[in-house]
C-alpha cells in the first residue's frame, strides 16, 4: 500500500557517477560552505572546511551544477561523467566579480521546499542567545519574543511543535524549564555545523510527526585538520576536527556559557549563578569501501542557582503609574543533565542506493528545587518635582501588600531509545526513500509543588465568616486553603512505531515539474492509536527568462502527545489522550533576480492550517501548561514574505514580513451573562497569536575597507494574548505590548586568508583562516520588552498584572579565531 502512493516509483535502474573535488580561490585557499546544487534532480551539498565536495550525478549526461557562496559570483559548471570515473576535480573561483571562462550565472530553487541557511551568519549576528536558533527566529513564519530563549514559535504553533534533527537523529528539549534564564544553550553547535535546512510547514513525510516546523542540521565531515575558538563576556567555545588516513575522522566541540553578566540588566536583583556546559563529538570510521560508521555523542550539564534580593518595577500609563516593590528570601537551585548517543551504520552498495541503521538514546535527569518568600508592596506613584530625594517619582498611596510562599521539589528522569532503518534509491527520474523506526520511552516524574498567597494579612482564598459569631471546629471555613498544591508520581514505559515512504519524481524530461509524494504511519502503545499522514509537494520551475519556482504543498500532519502534553496541571496523566491533527495547504513562489549585478531572492508563501483534537494550553515565560485534554479545534492562516541578497556586495542581508492569525474554539465552554443568557465564546486567539512580525538583518562595511563591518538585527512584532491565572480560557484575551528590539554589532576581521596581504605573513599567521573581534550592543534602544506577567492582589481583591521585563541595554565583546 505504501509503494502505491509513490506514483513516481519506477523499476528501471539508472546509471550514476560521482562528481567530487575541491573549491579554492586564486590564492589556493579553500572555499568552505559553498552551496552546490545539481540542477538535474535539485539535490544539494556543501563544501567542507577544506573546500572538498562530493555529489552523485547521472552518468553520460551533460549536467549543470550551480555553485553559490557569499564571497564569489554565483556560477555554474557543466559536467559530463562516465560511470565508474574516479577523478578529483579542482575548481578555482575568483571573488572580484569577473566571469570565469566557461561559466554562466544561474540560481537554484532549493530542495523540496526547504530553506537553505548559511550557518556562518550566526557568527556575526548580534544576539544574546546565539546559536542557529538566532537565525531561525528571523526566518519568515518563525518568531520569538524572548531574546534569552532558544525556543521559537512557527506559524501559530508552540515550542513543542518543532522538529530538530542532527545527522538524522531527533533532538529533544528539556522538560522542566520554566523560564528562559534556565535554558542555557541550544543543542546545535554552530562550530561543527556544515549544512542547515529549515521548513516552516508542509515538510516531507520523512521528517516525522509534528505540526509546525522542521530544522535539519548536518555536521561537518572533515577532510583535513582545522579548529578554532571563541571567547566573550558570555562564555567560551572551542572546536577541532581532523582526518586520519582517510579511515577515521573526528569532530569535537565544547561550549561553556554563563549569563550572569547579561542577567545584571534584569529588574530582579540578586545573585545569579547560571553555568551551562556541553561537549559534543562526531567520530567516523571507514570500515570498508562501502561501509561507514558514525558516532554522535553529547553531554550537557546545566546548573541554575538564583538567590533573589529585591525587585522594583514601575508600570502603568502616564496618568496612572504604579510601582511594585518586592523583597525576597530563599533561593532556587535547578539542574538539567542530558546525555545523547547515536550510532549510524551506512552501507552504499553502489552509487544509486544507500542504507542506514541508526541506533540512538537520549537520557535526561532534571531537578527543580526552590523555596522562595516574596513580600510585595503595590503602590501608586506620582511625579514630585520639588522632592528632596534624587528620585522624582514618589509613592502617594499603598494599594496593597502581601506575601507569596513558593515551594518545589521536582525530579524527572527520561530515557528515549530508538532503532531506525532507512533506505534511499536513485533512479533516472526518481528518488525513493523509506524508513521504519521503533522507539521506547521510559519516564519517571516526581512532582511536589505548593504555593500560598497572603494579601494584607489574610491567606487567599479566605472563606467568608460573620464577625462576632463563633465558628464550630468542624466548619469548612476553618480549613486552610492553599493557593495551589499538587503532588504526583508518574511512571511511563511505552513504545512507538512509525514508518514512511516517499518519492521525488521528475514528472517531465525537461525538469519543469517535480512531485514529492509520501505517506507516514504512526502507532503508540499507550493509547493504541494508529495514524496515517499523506503529504505531497508539487514544484514547477518554468523555463522563463528569470528563475521562478512555484510550489503547492498539502498534507495531513499528526502530532502524537509526548509526556508534557499528556500531563494535566495537577500532575495526573490522561490515559485516553489522542494525537493533535492538522490539515495544511500552502502555495509559495521563489524568484531569483539580479540588481546592481548582485544576486537577490524574493520568496513568498501563503498558508492555511485547520486543526482538530487540539490540546489547549497557556504559556508562562517559556513554560507551556497543557490541559492534557483534546478539548479544542482551531486554525492558522497567514502569509510570509522574505527578500534576501547582497544589498552590499559580498555580504548577505534580508528583511522578512509575516502576517498571521491563529484561533481556537474550546469544546463545551460556555457561560451565562448578567442577563442569564447562555453564551458560547466561540473562536478566541491562541496563546501564540502573533498578528505580524518584521525581522531585518542588515550588514554593511566601511567603504574601501571591508574588514570593518556593522551588523544590525531588528525585530518588531505584535504582542501575544495573556490573561489572569484564575480566569477562564475565553477571558485570557489581553494583549502584551509590542516586542521591539534592535541589536547592533561591529566587527573587525584583522586576519583573513582571502586578503592579498596575507601572502606576506608568517607561517603561523597563514595557518589562521579568519580572526576577528566583535563589539555587540544588545537592545541598544533600551526598550522594556515583556516576557510574562506577575499577578498581585490589592486591598480591594483586584488582581493587577505586573510586567516581567526582559534584558536592558548590554555590551558584549567577543574574539573569534578559525584555523
Amino acid at each position: 500500500m505504501l509503494l502505491l502512493l509513490c506514483c513516481g516509483f519506477v523499476s528501471v535502474w539508472g546509471q550514476s557517477a560521482v562528481f567530487k573535488g575541491h573549491l579554492s580561490d586564486i590564492y589556493g585557499n579553500p572555499i568552505d560552505n559553498a552551496l552546490m546544487v545539481n540542477m538535474h534532480d535539485h539535490t544539494s551539498v556543501f563544501s567542507d572546511a577544506n573546500g572538498a565536495f562530493s555529489m552523485t550525478v547521472p552518468a553520460g549526461r551533460r549536467i549543470a551544477v550551480s555553485i553559490q557562496h557569499l564571497s564569489i559570483n554565483d556560477t555554474i559548471v557543466y559536467v559530463n561523467l562516465r560511470r565508474g570515473l574516479d577523478t578529483t576535480f579542482s575548481i578555482v573561483l575568483e571573488a572580484n566579480g569577473e566571469m570565469l571562462e566557461g561559466y554562466t550565472v544561474t540560481y537554484s530553487y532549493g530542495n523540496e521546499g526547504l530553506t537553505v541557511i548559511n550557518p556562518n551568519v550566526s557568527t556575526v549576528m548580534p544576539t544574546p542567545s546565539g546559536g542557529i536558533e538566532s537565525i531561525i527566529k528571523l526566518m519568515p513564519g518563525a518568531s520569538s519574543t524572548n531574546e534569552l530563549s532558544n525556543q521559537y514559535n512557527v506559524r501559530g504553533g508552540n515550542y513543542d511543535e518543532n522538529l530538530v534533527f542532527v545527522n538524522d537523529i531527533q533532538i529533544y528539549r528539556p522538560f522542566l524549564v520554566r523560564s528562559a534564564q534556565q535554558e542555557g544553550m541550544g543543542f546545535v553547535n554552530l562550530d561543527l555545523t556544515q549544512a542547515v535546512n529549515f521548513s516552516a510547514g508542509g515538510f516531507d513525510a520523512k521528517y516525522g510527526d509534528k505540526m509546525s516546523s522542521v530544522l535539519d542540521v548536518e555536521y561537518k565531515r572533515p577532510t583535513g585538520y582545522f579548529g578554532g575558538f571563541t571567547a566573550s563576556f558570555l562564555g567560551v567555545s572551542a572546536y577541532a576536527g581532523g582526518n586520519v588516513n582517510d579511515k577515521f575522522t573526528f569532530l569535537v566541540g565544547t561550549r561553556y556559557k554563563s549569563n550572569s553578566y547579561l542577567f545584571k540588566s534584569l529588574e530582579t536583583k540578586g545573585t545569579y549563578k547560571p553555568n551551562f556546559f556541553d561537549l559534543q563529538m562526531l567520530l567516523t570510521w571507514k570500515l570498508a569501501e562501502k561501509w561507514h560508521l558514525d558516532l554522535l555523542t553529547n553531554f550537557s550539564r546545566n546548573r541554575y542557582k538564583f538567590i533573589p534580593i529585591d525587585r522594583e518595577t514601575n508600570f502603568g500609563t502616564f496618568s496612572e503609574t504604579r510601582r511594585l516593590t518586592i523583597y525576597y528570601d530563599g533561593q532556587e537551585v535547578d539542574g538539567y543533565d542530558n546525555y545523547m548517543g547515536g550510532l549510524t551504520l551506512s552501507f552504499t552498495p553502489n552509487q544509486r542506493d544507500l542504507y542506514k541503521l541508526i541506533v540512538s538514546s537520549y537520557y535526561a535527569r532534571e531537578t527543580e528545587t526552590y523555596d522562595l518568600q516574596s513580600q510585595y508592596w503595590l503602590s501608586d506613584i506620582a511625579a514630585d518635582l520639588g522632592s528632596d530625594d534624587d528620585e522624582i517619582a514618589q509613592v502617594v498611596d499603598v494599594r496593597g501588600y502581601g506575601t507569596f510562599l513558593e515551594h518545589a521539589r521536582n525530579r524527572l528522569q527520561a530515557m528515549v531509545t530508538s532503532v531506525d532503518l532507512r533506505g534511499r534509491h536513485q533512479f533516472p527520474h526518481n528518488r525513493v526513500e523509506w524508513g521504519f523506526k521503533v522507539q521506547n520511552e521510559i519516564i519517571n516524574d516526581h512532582i511536589k509543588e505548593w504555593e500560598m498567597f497572603d494579601s494584607s494579612g489574610y491567606t487567599i482564598p479566605c472563606p467568608p465568616t460573620t464577625p462576632g459569631v463563633a465558628v464550630p471546629w468542624d466548619d469548612p471555613s476553618r480549613v486552610l486553603d492553599f493557593g495551589t498544591f499538587f503532588t504526583a508520581d508518574n511512571h511511563l514505559n511505552t513504545f512507538r512505531m512509525n514508518a514512511f515512504v516517499q518519492s521525488v519524481w521528475e514528472i517531465d524530461p525537461t525538469g519543469v515539474w517535480h512531485l514529492n509524494s509520501g505517506l507516514r504511519l504512526h502507532y503508540w502503545t499507550f493509547n493504541h492509536e494508529l495514524t496515517a499522514s499523506p503529504r505531497f509537494i508539487l514544484s514547477c520551475a518554468p523555463k522563463w527568462k528569470h528563475v521562478w519556482v512555484f510550489r503547492l504543498k498539502a498534507g495531513s500532519y499528526y502530532q502524537p502527545p509526548f509526556y508534557r502534553e499528556m500531563r494535566r496541571p495537577d500532575g495526573t496523566l490522561n490515559s485516553s489522550i489522542k494525537s493533535q491533527h492538522s490539515y495544511q495547504v500552502a502555495l509559495s513562489s521563489d524568484y531569483d533576480f539580479r540588481i546592481w549585478n548582485r544576486p537577490f531572492k524574493l520568496t513568498a508563501e501563503a498558508y492555511y492550517k485547520y486543526m482538530t483534537d487540539l490540546i489547549s494550553y497557556s504559556v508562562d515565560n517559556v513554560q507551556i501548561i497543557y490541559s492534557a485534554e483534546n478539548d479544542a479545534k482551531g486554525y492558522a492562516a497567514g502569509i510570509d514574505v522574505k527578500l534576501s541578497g547582497e544589498f552590499i556586495r559580498g555580504i548577505e542581508s534580508w528583511i522578512s514580513l509575516s502576517l498571521m492569525k491563529t484561533a481556537e474554539d474550546l469544546l463545551y465552554d460556555y457561560y451565562y451573562d448578567k442577563n442569564g443568557n447562555y453564551v458560547e465564546p466561540g473562536y478566541i486567539p491562541r496563546p501564540t497569536d502573533q498578528r505580524f512580525a518584521i525581522n531585518v538583518f542588515f550588514q554593511d562595511h566601511v567603504p574601501f575597507y571591508t574588514p570593518l563591518r556593522v551588523h544590525l538585527n531588528f525585530v518588531f512584532a505584535s504582542g501575544l494574548p495573556y490573561g489572569a491565572p484564575n480566569a477562564q480560557r475565553y477571558q485570557q484575551v489581553f494583549r502584551s505590548s509590542w516586542y521591539r528590539r534592535v541589536d547592533v554589532g561591529f566587527s573587525y576581521m584583522f586576519l583573513e586568508q582571502s586578503r592579498d596581504r596575507m601572502k606576506h605573513k608568517s607561517g603561523f599567521l597563514r595557518s589562521i583562516k579568519n580572526a576577528g573581534i566583535f563589539l555587540e550592543i544588545f537592545n541598544i534602544l533600551n526598550i522594556n520588552n515583556v516576557s510574562s506577567y506577575l499577578w498581585v492582589t490589592d486591598i480591594n481583591n483586584v488582581m493587577t498584572a505586573v510586567p516581567n521585563n526582559l534584558t536592558g541595554r548590554t555590551f558584549n565583546l567577543k574574539l573569534a579565531v578559525d584555523f
